[in-house]
């Protein structure tokens, strides 16, 4: 382990499952720790290999060839290599590294598992899985979740409801906020903005790519999807649908192109269905298209209805209503410049007055520093 300066710690992020440029993880977390001098070490497993990147080391344990094998023996080789490495905190993304997890903290570790999603709930809600064995895991997850929190020494989640259904030493809320200096509101205003709304995200069913590419099919509006296709088959089926003559496919961008693609946009859009935990998620996308200054039309979901109603800086859908209600709301953004203007504007006073991640900046630091004080404390 190298050796540390005054308060600085030597700190591991561990994901199977996120990519090295994951927003929350990567972009937000580690970013975070780094600018705050600690060395940190992010463990990935996308197969694009080891590099240092701001401010970052990055390691890659290689690019598994099935799920299986991910939660396996990839899995255990990233738990073997960061043990080693005898990071003073290890903090984990993907409930497929539990098990790893409690070996690491029997081995005398200070671990946090970082919750994204009620996974119970997502499992319960999977579409392509027997009821029976939906519920069989839903309780294993369950059983293997309530032993991450009784042994591990934190928990960090993405949204305040989800305290309720842990059970652990020790849980801080870790909001998926944005850096107000990281997207800006662009200098045109929407009336003379082209006609076009945007999606940035995962391109999956449970996101509602048919319902927005629908939504467009007989407008004058154009549709921008920018992300990667969940499963990549999954496009094939979009593109034969009759709005896909009214898309415009961005692929991957990063955040200058983010920048760029949200500085036209009219809207963002932000639809789910009923799956999994969606109803009371906190959303990098909500945050990110306030920040930019544009109108969000999102489903009508516990957590985005709360946002949005507070803020006045968008339009709600009903999930059931499907696109017909989508694209309703993108004529009237469309129709309604000036209004659509002052909804961007409430959007991004509300980041800066209320969800910089520069106040879960310094709750992450907090937590860091009361647990490498603790685990100090406790070897002295």
């Amino acid at each position: 382990m190298a050796e540390q300066k005054g308060d600085d710690m030597n700190i591991a992020h561990l994901s199977t499952v996120h990519p090295r440029d994951d927003t929350r993880i990567a972009k937000k977390m580690c970013s975070a720790l780094a600018e705050a001098g600690h060395a940190v070490t992010l463990y990935v497993a996308d197969g694009r290999g080891d590099e240092r990147c701001r401010g970052i080391q990055i390691v890659d344990l290689g690019q598994p060839r099935s799920r299986l094998q991910r939660a396996s023996l990839t899995a255990a080789a990233m738990w073997r290599r960061a043990i080693q490495a005898r990071h003073e905190i290890l903090h984990f993304h993907d409930p497929e590294l539990i098990p790893g997890a409690l070996v690491a903290r029997r081995c005398g570790q200070c671990v946090i598992y970082d919750i994204h999603e009620y996974y119970r709930l997502h499992l319960r809600k999977a579409s392509n899985l027997p009821w029976l064995l939906k519920e069989l895991l839903a309780w294993a997850y369950g059983l293997l979740e309530q032993c991450a929190c009784r042994n591990l020494n934190a928990c960090t989640v993405a949204a305040p409801h989800m305290l309720s259904n842990l059970r652990t030493k020790k849980a801080v809320v870790i909001e998926n906020h944005v850096r107000p200096d990281e997207l800006k509101p662009g200098t045109i205003r929407s009336s003379e903005r082209e006609l076009l709304v945007s999606y940035i995200g995962v391109l999956s069913k449970d996101r509602c790519v048919e319902v927005m590419v629908d939504a467009v099919a007989n407008s004058t509006c154009r549709l921008a999807l920018a992300g990667k296709w969940y499963p990549p088959e999954y496009r094939d089926q979009i593109i034969r649908r009759p709005g896909w003559r009214r898309v415009a496919e961005w692929g991957l961008i990063d955040r200058i192109q983010v920048q760029q693609l949200l500085s036209q946009s009219r809207a963002g859009l932000l639809i789910h269905d009923l799956q999994g935990d969606e109803e009371n998620s906190s959303s990098n996308k909500l945050f990110e298209y306030m920040a930019a200054g544009i109108p969000v039309i999102a489903s009508n979901l516990k957590f985005a209805r709360e946002v949005i109603q507070r803020h006045h800086c968008g339009l709600l859908v009903s999930p059931e209503e499907g696109s017909e209600a989508v694209s309703a709301a993108i004529d009237w953004i469309l129709t309604h410049p000036d209004e659509a203007d002052r909804m961007g504007q409430a959007g991004r006073a509300a980041i800066e007055a209320e969800y910089d991640w520069n106040h879960m900046q310094a709750r992450l630091n907090r937590l860091y520093t009361e647990l490498h004080n603790a685990n100090q404390h406790s070897r002295s």
